[in-house]
């Protein structure tokens, strides 16, 4: 196994802080349109980024897990919004992901992947020459993505580019790979590629650009989603190529720069950063009960934004202690609950 690096436990734990807080603010984005986008620019490339990296020894057991945490959580959510009024009628659909667990899809099959490749044995210019292939087709995927989708649904109906995270996993691959290529002496040079004082003096010019940039594009939210092709992002007089370079480029900067400027202390985020998993898979609860309920509704935008930080405070604090942890783990770690199941009734089927 990877040696554990503090540093990226605590991006993790910042990172999914930044998950929590961005769904909540979605509930009322008009009024925060560009710190939304800002965080949308940057928060999932990095998380995908680190899950690429610690994925350099997958097991086909990690995949499975994934594929029966979808199939677990799918089921939940779908019955909860029932639940909750926000569906009519109780109905599961596992081919349209639910609101986060498109990541969860979108890691089964960059894991599959990522497990082939480990298989391939390959030398630093095979790699080198895989990512390059693979960033290409994923650069250029978004201008088909109208022809896929038209021509998959004379087969089936209701395909999108959002079923089964089609797009976004293609979209985010190059992140994912990103990661998993890199070496431990490679992202640690990462970390040291600039000075912190001047990261931090870079990045607040990028997010102040690029929050401005945001206010005069409005499209720059479909093009950092990776959901959507060109009809969502591009408009007549711009240019495809400027315009996914724009996304590839800014992401990894951003991405660089807080690799660069977060510590390597123990914290509170290390402690979120290592209960991550379970934070994303049970957060929307409290987001669905927040858009159901419509109490936020009528206050002050400044106030809202407030809340909706400190709620997310809540949330992960509480998603992310022990306690939760030990209460959650079996049906987080499904595959782990079935061995520990097998070794419970493995003795009593013995004496049968």
């Amino acid at each position: 196994m990877l040696e554990k690096d503090l540093k990226l436990s605590n991006i993790k734990g910042l990172l999914i802080l930044l998950v929590v807080f961005g769904h909540l603010i979605e509930l009322n984005k008009q009024n925060y349109y560009q710190l939304f986008v800002f965080i949308y620019a940057f928060h999932m490339p990095l998380f995908i980024f680190i899950s690429g990296y610690l994925a350099k020894r997958v097991k086909l057991s990690k995949i499975i897990n994934l594929f029966l945490l979808y199939i677990i959580f799918q089921s939940f959510f779908d019955w909860f919004l029932y639940f909750i009024g926000e569906y009519k009628t109780l109905s599961f659909h596992y081919g349209k992901p639910q609101f986060h667990l498109w990541y969860i899809v979108s890691m089964f099959f960059w894991y599959l992947l990522a497990w082939g490749l480990s298989k391939l044995r390959l030398s630093i210019i095979g790699k080198l020459s895989i990512f390059i292939i693979m960033f290409i087709v994923c650069f250029m995927s978004r201008q088909y993505t109208g022809v896929i989708v038209d021509t998959v649904k004379d087969f089936y109906p209701n395909f999108t580019s959002y079923t089964l995270s089609y797009q976004r996993t293609i979209s985010f691959a190059p992140f994912f790979f990103a990661g998993f290529f890199l070496t431990r002496d490679n992202l640690n040079a990462v970390y040291k590629f600039i000075k912190p004082t001047i990261a931090k003096a870079l990045l607040i010019a990028t997010a102040s650009l690029t929050i401005l940039f945001i206010e005069y594009t409005p499209n720059l939210e479909w093009l950092f989603r990776g959901s959507f092709g060109i009809k969502r992002f591009l408009a007549s007089d711009e240019s495809y190529i400027i315009k996914m370079i724009l996304h590839y480029l800014l992401s990894a900067w951003i991405c660089l720069l807080i690799l660069i400027l977060v510590n390597s202390k123990k914290s509170i985020l290390t402690k979120w950063g290592d209960y991550s998993l379970g934070i994303f898979l049970f957060h929307p609860v409290f987001v669905f009960l927040l858009r159901k309920t419509e109490f936020m509704n009528g206050w002050s935008a400044d106030t809202q934004l407030i809340s909706y930080f400190a709620l997310s405070l809540v949330i992960v604090n509480i998603l992310g202690s022990n306690l939760f942890a030990a209460i959650s783990w079996f049906i987080a770690y499904p595959i782990k609950t079935i061995k520990k199941l097998k070794s419970l009734l493995k003795p009593i089927s013995n004496n049968l």
